[in-house]
């Protein structure tokens, strides 16, 4: 699958991140590691900036959002 456009890309993340804040947060998370150097989780191809990277990453399904169970 070959999606070049974010638009497109950030629709398909938002087909398995339901909840737009939690995709953004996700993201702004995955990126700032991506910016420290952290290794991609999937085959970096030329043009792919970090934001890409995490889109993609979401799409095949190799980060997503873990949530704590609140105690009371």
């Amino acid at each position: 699958m070959v999606l070049e456009d974010k638009s497109e890309l950030i629709q398909e993340a938002l087909k398995i991140v339901i909840k737009k804040p939690v995709l953004i947060n996700l993201l702004a998370r995955r990126v700032r590691q991506l910016n420290k150097n952290a290794r991609p989780l999937i085959d970096k191809q030329d043009g792919d900036d970090n934001i890409n990277i995490a889109l993609k990453e979401v799409i095949a399904g190799k980060i997503y959002p873990v949530f704590k169970n609140k105690k009371s």
